[in-house]
């Protein structure tokens, strides 16, 4: 009642002139209205735009810790909130925090969350409505696994009669370790430090990597923004040899010196070949002997294959075609087998040691021989000469085989394929003694009588 006594005196006094009293009147109706206010209407609602969803991407966010979030599709809500008219003012995107409930989840993948709002000063209200309500979350479990490392240089290009030796092509380092989400490291298959720089090399260099390109097993490119790396700086050394192309033959063994090897008729499945040597000293020959082969084992089905590596690698030198391997075969076309027998006189023994004395046991030799259809009709067994070179021979018996080569010095286009030991006997060579004969002369003394008289 006194606070009624005291407006009631103050509007008295100062009723006095209309303007004194609209102004009174004015300051009673606002006070009346806030009192009436604050009695039937103690909160207020108030709606905040664009409060941040606080849910950071990678972070451990669930009830297993293993899990990480991943993604999620909405960046900040809109919220209605209900509060003390004398605090409700304080409220804005700063005072609150937007999260997702994650409470319940317990494996990876897509899931719809419920999101809530709570207050970050101690203020008190009431959430009226969230908008959206939910946020879609993608979960997985984050890891790192180790990738090796292959460099990649799309627009290095080389002068002529240069190329690079991809056997020595690396990177420094050549081991990467990728932290990321299961799904993503899981499709990873190959990673390339790449260069991108555009030049034209003559010599070995090296190049720092412009980025890393992950690729799944398809071949199909990933995107790398959600994965990272221990390190993305790599040296990528470039190795430049000079390159020849060089032609191939093979060597025949134990062949006459009149045989024609053009009668062989022999065909290479490759007759040129890209080589380089690892030695910048060593000159490249025109031609690459890639085998040996014995004359006697080319039949007119004859077919051999020949490993390149077995063929560069010793000699220091770096296979640079396609090819990993050549076949030598013949062309058996007009060419006819025929038998053939020697008897023992046609068997000869050459370079024979002089100690002793060489005889051919063996008594006649069935000889298949190989040539010119044309020819082979022609050739008899006089014309096959059987030849038992001894040379270098370690003989320790006298009794021993020994391996015989056939020739035909009459026709240079026939050759035997009958390989053949024959039995030698050895005997020592017989010696002349020669006896001096010493003849022995008596001689007799005759003394000179002497007088006794």
């Amino acid at each position: 009642m006194k606070f009624t006594d005291t407006i009631r005196r103050i509007f008295n006094r100062k009723s006095q002139t209309n303007f004194s009293l609209a102004i009174y009147s004015v300051f009673i109706a606002v006070f009346v209205w806030f009192a009436v206010s604050l009695t039937l209407y103690p909160s207020v609602p108030k709606t905040i735009d664009k409060v941040t969803l606080d849910l950071a991407i990678g972070s451990t966010a669930t009830s297993d810790s293993t899990l990480s979030v991943i993604s999620c599709n909405i960046q900040d809500v809109k919220v209605k909130v209900i509060g003390s008219r004398t605090q409700i003012a304080n409220i804005d995107s700063d005072t609150i925090s937007a999260y997702v409930d994650t409470d319940n989840v317990y494996s990876t993948g897509k899931k719809n969350l419920p999101i809530k709002v709570r207050s970050t000063n101690g203020i008190d209200f009431e959430v009226s409505s969230i908008d959206p309500p939910t946020a879609e979350v993608v979960f997985d479990k984050y890891e790192s696994v180790q990738f090796p490392v292959q460099p990649k240089i799309p627009n290095v290009k080389f002068d002529n009669n240069k190329t690079m030796n991809s056997n020595e092509f690396s990177c420094e380092p050549n081991i990467v370790t990728i932290t990321g989400p299961s799904s993503q490291i899981n499709k990873i298959s190959n990673v390339y430090a790449v260069s991108n720089r555009e030049m034209t090399l003559d010599s070995s260099h090296a190049l720092s990597s412009d980025e890393i390109q992950l690729f799944s097993e398809d071949n199909t490119i990933i995107d790398p923004s959600s994965v990272s790396f221990d390190t993305t700086n790599f040296l990528i050394n470039i190795p430049v040899l000079t390159v020849k192309e060089v032609g191939v033959y093979v060597q025949i063994l134990n062949a006459p010196p009149s045989f024609d090897q053009n009668a062989l008729n022999l065909k290479v499945s490759t007759d040129k070949i890209k080589i380089a040597s690892k030695n910048s000293q060593t000159e490249i020959p025109d031609k690459l002997e890639i085998g040996k082969i014995t004359l006697s084992d080319i039949t007119p089905d004859f077919s051999k294959t020949f490993n390149l590596s077995d063929v560069l690698e010793p000699q220091n030198c770096i296979n640079m075609s396609d090819t990993t391997s050549i076949t030598v075969s013949v062309d058996s076309e007009n060419i006819e087998t025929k038998s053939i027998t020697l008897d023992q006189s046609r068997i000869n023994i050459s370079n024979a040691p002089d100690e002793y004395d060489y005889r051919v046991i063996t008594q006649s030799l069935n000889l298949e021989i190989v040539g010119d259809a044309e020819t082979i009709e022609k050739v008899t067994p006089n014309d096959i000469v059987a030849d038992v070179n001894l040379l270098n021979a370690s003989i320790t018996e006298d009794q021993f085989t020994y391996d015989v080569i056939f020739s035909c010095p009459k026709y240079d286009n026939v050759w035997a394929i009958t390989n053949y030991k024959v039995s030698i006997q050895r005997t020592p060579k017989e010696t002349t003694t020669f006896t001096n004969t010493i003849e022995l002369t008596q001689t007799t003394t005759v003394e000179p009588e002497t007088d006794t008289e």
